[in-house]
C-alpha cells in the first residue's frame, strides 16, 4: 500500500474512534505529529503513515475496555495478552500488518492512542520517574525485537537486555503501565503521554494547556486539539513551522502492509517504512 492509501484507511479507522468518543463523551486530542500536521498542513504530514492521539487515562481506561466495533479492533496490553506495545492501537481488520523487525500482534491499519498520567513538580522527582519509565521502555523495546539493526545506538546494551530479562513485551508494558499510573492525571498540575519513548523528557506540560479544546480541520475532518497546541508542539519540536530538509521527508516505519480480499487472501500490497518521522 501506497502512503496516501494508507492515510486514507486511517482516517477511516479515525472516523469509527472519533464517533464512538463523541457517542461517549470520551476527551481526546490530536497527538504528535498528527497535531503538528492539523496545524501546519491542514491534515497529515504528506509523508506520515500513521495518527496519534492521547487521551487522560480515566477516558483511556473505558475505551479499552469497551470500544466495539464491527469492521475495527482495539488491541492494549491491558487487555490483550498477546499484544506487546504499551499504548493501545485501533486498527482495521479488513487489512494486515507484517512486521519487519519486532514480534508484535498482528493487527492492520491502525491509529495510536497513548494514555495521559500526572507528573510530579518537582524537577528531581520528574527526572526519577522518568528514568524508571525510560527503563521499563527498554526493556519492551528489547523484547519484542526479533533483530536489531546495525546502525542502532547503544545496541550493545539492547542485546545484553534482551539476553537477561526474558519477559514478554506484554509484561513489560503492564508494568510500565503501572509506573506511569503513580501519579493520578486529575490530581497533578502537570500531565502528559509516558507511554512513548520518542519525546518522553518532553512531554511534561502543565495542565492549563489541556483545560480547554479547540478544533483544527485535519483533512475533511474538524478534530480535537488541546487550546495550547503551541506550548506542547514547541516543547515537542522547537521551531515546528519549519519543514524538513527534503531528504528526511520520509517515514521509516518497520512494517509492510497488505489488504485482504473476500476470500480473506492476502493481496501484496506496499511498503509502509519505521522509527522516527521526520517532521
Amino acid at each position: 500500500m501506497e502512503t496516501k492509501e494508507i492515510q486514507n484507511d486511517c482516517l477511516e479507522v479515525l472516523r469509527a474512534f472519533d464517533l464512538y468518543a463523541k457517542n461517549n463523551n470520551l476527551k481526546y486530542y490530536m497527538a504528535g505529529g498528527t497535531l503538528l500536521g492539523a496545524v501546519r498542513h491542514q491534515g497529515f504530514i504528506p509523508w506520515d503513515d500513521d495518527v496519534d492521539l492521547m487521551m487522560p487515562r480515566k477516558d483511556y481506561e473505558f475505551l479499552i475496555h469497551h470500544f466495539h466495533n464491527d469492521r475495527y479492533e482495539i488491541s492494549s496490553c491491558e487487555t490483550d495478552g498477546t499484544y506487546h506495545t504499551p499504548f493501545a492501537r485501533v486498527w482495521d481488520k479488513q487489512t494486515r500488518i507484517e512486521w519487519k523487525t519486532v514480534c508484535e500482534k498482528e493487527i492492520g491499519v491502525f491509529i495510536d492512542v497513548f494514555p495521559m498520567d500526572g507528573f510530579p513538580d518537582g524537577n528531581i522527582m520528574t527526572y526519577v520517574h522518568l528514568w524508571h519509565l525510560k527503563f521499563y521502555r527498554a526493556l519492551v523495546n528489547s523484547s519484542i525485537r526479533e533483530k536489531f539493526l546495525p546502525h542502532e545506538k547503544y545496541l550493545w546494551c539492547k542485546r545484553i537486555m534482551k539476553k537477561v530479562f526474558r519477559r514478554s513485551g506484554n509484561y513489560y508494558s503492564q508494568k510500565l503501565n503501572r509506573v506511569a499510573q503513580k501519579y493520578d492525571y486529575d490530581k497533578c498540575s502537570y500531565v502528559g503521554v509516558k507511554t512513548t519513548s520518542l519525546h518522553l523528557f518532553r512531554e511534561k506540560n502543565s495542565k492549563e494547556i489541556f483545560q480547554k479544546v479547540i478544533y483544527l480541520p485535519f483533512e475533511d475532518m474538524e478534530l480535537p486539539s488541546p487550546v495550547g497546541y503551541d506550548v506542547y508542539l514547541k516543547h515537542l519540536y522547537g521551531n515546528y513551522r519549519v519543514l524538513p530538509p527534503e531528504e528526511q521527508r520520509h517515514s521509516e516505519h518497520e512494517f509492510v502492509i497488505y489488504k485482504i480480499d473476500r476470500s480473506t487472501r492476502l493481496i501484496v500490497g506496499g511498503d509502509g517504512g519505521g522509527g522516527n518521522l521526520s517532521i
